[in-house]
């Protein structure tokens, strides 16, 4: 017996049947009418068309389009620059932009949640009590999972939640995603690196402030085509640590989560290059053939390349290689304030700053050095040796002998110290005076004149220290019965004897004169009693 079903008519077929009879007279009444009329009612047509204003539609992989070039951080404008339309300017697809934030979501999954099953439990698969007899529930082994610290059914276990997607969709989802954004106009292209003078936190927050009263407010995602460290650091303070990425380190979501992107040209280049693997058969780019140079990392104050390398140096090498990084900028600045001219009002701004690096360069130098009394206490050690010898013993002329040097050591990093502490008073003096702080300048240059006389003092006392070496090594080559030695020594000796008599009375001479100058606060007290006199003799 048929089934109802086949047996009756099909309803769709008969329906689309019916109306294809109906399609095909109303096609034939109205080829037929056409033709009729055109037979009764046609002329001559007068309408002529020309090929002159033909104009042909370039192919869309042969358009570009214009991108503004920008300067950081002030985001003028400097010049436009063109890009092939496929690369920047593609149209939205919102579902290869969603298989490629989904694809990278799945990639970053750790999947590391696992519980152990009854099987990976350690532990004894003795039964726990008899199957009858007990009135209680049967029971297995101890890893049953009805038990505590037993194993877990049916719990987490080690997966890969990654998902695959192919290369061609992901790089088109790159410059989809990068077209999204400069047709809104959110995509800022700059020509300099995106890096700061220096690690602060304040100037960075200003700088964002003007991108927000300039492009709206929003926060910005910072794209380098290398690690920019003060950039990073001034970050780390604002709790803004993605907010600046290097190119390789960014995805498609980074490109469409935060208000603007602005990103360097060069890291704009290399993502071109590295994703265009859906246009192997197109020609590559001219802009893509080129190698890009590293764009210019500032125009900052001169000196900011050693800045630089001190604060991305390893932390346990900064403080070692500070100083010379001071004096180096110190230097640079100096030099090139000499080759401004007097009106330049930076001159004297970089003048100052490089009396204050000398300063602080010394301060650091004098900090490096060995403590003083640490080696006081070498010294007394070697004393203490010398008190334990008697006289005759072999070993006596030997521990004079390092006594001798010990008291030497501490002299040189006596004097050392003073004379590096003489130099940063100097300094700050001239800073102050540039400054036209006088008052501070005045304190600064006495205190420079007091460890200068120090200094005078140390220097006869290293010389004094030098004497007893050379006279103890002597001594000691005597002892031994080397005679040449000895003679060495003595005369070493004798030399320096007399250079240490020439130095003092060098000082003395000045200390002599000194007392018979009369000194310009002397004059003016003078000056002053005699102007009181004066009125008082007049009011008589």
């Amino acid at each position: 017996m048929a089934s109802p079903r086949i047996a009756s008519p099909m309803r769709g077929v008969s329906y689309q049947l019916s109306r294809l009879a109906l399609r095909q007279d109303a096609v034939s009444k109205s080829l037929s009418a056409s033709f009729a009329r055109s037979i009764t009612t046609s002329t001559v047509s007068s309408i002529t068309t020309s090929a002159d204003g033909f104009v042909p539609v370039k192919p869309f992989e042969e358009q570009t389009v214009l991108a503004t070039i920008h300067k950081f951080p002030s985001l003028e404008p400097l010049r436009l620059q063109s890009y092939p339309a496929n690369y920047l300017n593609l149209p939205t697809r919102r579902d290869i932009l969603h298989r490629a934030v989904v694809y990278e979501g799945d990639m970053t999954r750790l999947g590391t949640a696992h519980k152990k099953t009854r099987y990976e439990v350690q532990g004894s698969a003795k039964k726990i009590r008899p199957q009858k007899g007990s009135g209680r529930a049967r029971l297995g082994d101890k890893k049953s999972p009805m038990l505590r610290g037993g194993g877990l059914s049916h719990g987490p276990r080690h997966r890969d939640f990654s998902t695959e997607l192919p290369k061609k969709v992901y790089d088109l989802a790159w410059r989809t995603a990068l077209s999204y954004r400069w047709r809104k106009g959110e995509l800022i292209i700059v020509d300099n690196a995106i890096e700061l003078e220096s690690p602060s936190q304040r100037l960075l927050n200003h700088i964002f402030e003007l991108h927000e009263r300039e492009r709206g407010k929003g926060r910005s995602l910072l794209v380098t085509s290398e690690d920019r460290p003060l950039l990073e650091q001034a970050l780390d303070k604002m709790d803004r640590g993605r907010q600046a990425l290097t190119w390789d380190l960014v995805d498609v979501k980074d490109l469409l989560e935060l208000q603007r992107i602005i990103i360097e040209r060069q890291a704009l280049w290399k993502i071109f290059k590295n994703h265009r693997s859906d246009l192997q058969s197109l020609p590559v780019p001219a802009e893509l053939q080129q190698k890009l140079e590293e764009p210019a990392s500032h125009n900052f104050m001169p000196g900011w390349s050693q800045f630089h390398a001190l604060m991305t140096a390893h932390p346990a090498e900064r403080e070692a290689v500070r100083a010379e990084a001071y004096e180096s900028t110190a230097y640079e600045r100096w030099t090139h304030a000499e080759s401004l001219p007097e009106s330049d009002p930076e001159k004297l701004n970089l003048t100052i700053s490089a009396f204050e690096l000398l300063a602080e360069a010394k301060d650091l130098h004098r900090a490096q050095l060995p403590a003083k009394a640490y080696l006081r206490q070498i010294e007394n050690q070697k004393d203490n040796a010398i008190v334990e010898l008697q006289d005759g013993d072999p070993a006596i002329h030997q521990a004079y002998t390092d006594a001798a040097e010990a008291h030497l050591e501490y002299a040189e990093r006596h004097l050392q110290g003073l004379e590096l502490a003489a130099q940063a008073a100097e300094h700050r003096r001239d800073a102050y005076r540039f400054r036209g702080k006088e008052e501070k300048a005045e304190k600064m240059e006495k205190r420079a004149g007091d460890l200068r006389t120090d200094v005078a003092l140390a220097e006869e006392e290293l010389l004094t220290a030098k004497v007893q070496v050379a006279t103890a090594m002597a001594e000691a080559k005597s002892a031994e019965g080397d005679a040449v030695g000895a003679n060495k020594y003595e005369a070493e000796a004798e030399e320096l004897q007399a250079q240490l008599d020439a130095l003092q009375a060098n000082a003395e001479e000045v200390l002599e004169g000194q007392e018979g100058e009369v000194t310009e606060d002397e004059l003016r007290q003078a000056e002053a009693e005699a102007a009181k006199a004066e009125k008082q003799g007049k009011k008589q």
